[in-house]
């Protein structure tokens, strides 16, 4: 107890002689409904703040529970930043969105006989932030909700899944699927009763958006966090400015992409956020920093992100996504003679030493002229070295659209995340 109020006592001192101040406060619930079963869990909020203070050459930290606005500096101009959606999640009852959930499991339950587990799931987070120093006090209120259903079915001894989801920056109303989405989901899980693996080779794929964001997450995401660059880990740091993928390859970060799911208004150093050209039309053109790797580098910042008040800031992705081009997904897949449509990501991984890449889709389906078949193929892995999967995109089109997600640095430090872009088409080993 003495160790801890003399670790208070030293905080406080440091908040009136570093005048860098930041707090954060956290709220979460989920709702699942399996079949019968309803699960409410809703954790105490996470609230703690950090001083920052430079001494002597030297930087230091203090991080302690609690929401403290008696350490901000004052007379600073205060930016207020609300991004809570039409429908502030905390001004909905607990009651509407049990009925939400559990309205969603009911309509999918019971469609065809081959069904036999349905799960809904509804997620909600609010995050509250202030960082304080003598030239300005920045405050925002962040609103997330991530709404999933999941489905399996199940014939003749053999079972397979597939899922929808949504997750923006918003409110409650992103908790709602219309029916022609419901359908869907229930039409594609039941033909993925029919499908069959892949021989492995190298084939023209075309991705959906979903598989596109998770291609720009994977090849130059955590490849140019810039922290890598410090601790010489990262292969890109030696390739800014030069070529590294096709014309077709534009890559961006950011957090301020309207209801990107990895968005913020200012980073955890405080400073305001806004987009990073990472890939400009095939060239490497720089990465993501956070304060201190600005500092060293002379890079622009506002990448920096913390899972916590209790954790380190570190250089992280936000929303990242592939640029639109200009053709339609239809064109590009006319002009496959023989490949794979690439659609529902499973999981993503890197080497940012190494730029080796892998990205499982949950299926694809056969292209052969042109032409879509019908024929499904479950679980295929993309994979390749990033420079030729980039070099190989001749095609982008003009849709676009974000997924969610949660992304760890390593296998910890878990944060939010979007990622998307429009179809895009290139060349890929399949397995």
């Amino acid at each position: 107890m003495e160790a801890g109020r003399v670790l208070l006592e030293r905080a406080a001192e440091g908040a009136t002689r570093g005048r860098w101040v930041s707090m954060s406060r956290a709220k979460g619930l989920a709702i699942t409904a399996m079949g019968p079963t309803v699960e409410i869990r809703q954790d105490p909020p996470r609230e703690g703040t950090v001083v920052r203070e430079v001494r002597d050459g030297v930087q230091r930290e203090w991080a302690t529970p609690g929401w403290r606005p008696d350490w901000a500096q004052g007379g600073a101009p205060v930016e207020t930043f609300e991004w809570t959606g039409q429908r502030p999640v905390e001004d909905v009852t607990l009651e509407e969105k049990l009925q939400a959930v559990t309205r969603l499991r009911d309509r999918l339950q019971g469609r065809d006989p081959r069904i036999v587990q349905v799960m809904v799931r509804y997620q909600e987070l609010v995050e509250e932030n202030r960082v304080s120093t003598e030239a300005f006090d920045r405050r925002s209120r962040v609103g997330r909700v991530h709404f999933v259903a999941h489905l399996v079915v199940h014939q003749d001894g053999h079972s397979e899944y597939d899922y929808m989801g949504r997750g923006e920056i918003g409110g409650f109303e992103l908790a709602a699927f219309e029916d022609a989405q419901i359908d869907r989901l229930v039409e594609q899980a039941l033909r993925l009763l029919e499908a069959k693996p892949i021989e492995p080779g190298t084939y023209k794929v075309v991705t959906h958006p979903e598989v596109s964001g998770v291609l720009a997450h994977e090849a130059f995401g955590h490849g140019v966090e810039m922290d890598l660059f410090l601790s010489d880990r990262a292969r890109a740091q030696r390739y800014i400015d030069q070529r590294v993928g096709s014309e077709f390859a534009t890559i961006i970060d950011d957090p301020t992409l309207p209801g990107g799911f990895g968005g913020y208004p200012f980073d955890d150093d405080g400073m305001l956020a806004g987009p990073h050209v990472i890939l400009d039309h095939g060239i490497l053109k720089g990465g993501l920093a956070d304060a201190d790797a600005a500092m060293a580098l002379h890079v622009p910042s506002g990448n920096g992100r913390r899972q916590d008040y209790s954790r380190k800031v570190y250089p992280r992705m936000s929303n990242t996504y592939f640029q639109p081009g200009t053709s339609s997904p239809e064109d590009l897949i006319a002009g496959v003679e023989r490949g794979v449509y690439l659609q529902r990501v499973e999981s993503g991984m890197e080497d940012p030493r190494n730029w080796g890449l892998q990205v499982t889709c949950h299926y694809g389906e056969e292209i052969r002229d042109g032409r879509l078949t019908g024929k499904l193929y479950r679980t295929l892995g993309m994979t390749g070295y990033v420079p030729e999967v980039l070099h190989s995109i001749d095609g982008a089109a003009s849709d676009f659209a974000m997924w969610p997600g949660h992304c760890g640095k390593g296998w910890k430090e878990w944060l939010t995340n979007g990622t998307g872009g429009p179809h895009l088409r290139m060349t890929a080993r399949l397995g």
